[in-house]
């Protein structure tokens, strides 16, 4: 029962970060994470541009929650991300297996993930916050 109870709370938190941001500009296009050795998993995630212009600078979030919508982690994404307009940008990080090591065994379907863009700079100089 604690357990539950802690999974709603973590998710409550969860839908709390992400309001005051915008959802759909960027969505992960692909993740992997593999072992690096017993300390570190390296988490790769690729995210896909819906931004009509170039991105110069991006300060988000992705989310990973497995299929009970528990969370399993987030990653920043940015804040020197380089995105063309409909392009990719692919951000390596380092983690614990305490923190990610459930993605080295879960199934793809059984992942979803989603975004969180809280400030974008364009190429053109115009600047966006959510």
């Amino acid at each position: 029962m604690l357990r539950f109870l802690l999974a709603v709370w973590i998710g409550l938190l969860a839908g709390e970060a992400t309001a005051g941001c915008n959802k759909t500009l960027i969505s992960v296009s692909d993740w992997s994470a593999r072992q690096l050795d017993e300390r570190n998993v390296e988490v790769s995630v690729s995210v896909l541009s819906n931004a009509e212009k170039q991105i110069r600078m991006l300060y988000a979030i992705a989310y990973f929650d497995d299929v009970f919508d528990v969370p399993i982690g987030s990653v920043s994404i940015g804040p020197d991300a380089v995105i063309e307009a409909g392009g990719t940008y692919t951000e390596l990080s380092k983690w614990t297996p305490h923190s990610f090591g459930r993605l080295l065994t879960m199934r793809k379907e059984d992942v979803k993930t989603a975004t969180c863009v809280q400030a974008v700079l364009y190429e053109d100089g115009t600047k966006e916050t959510y």
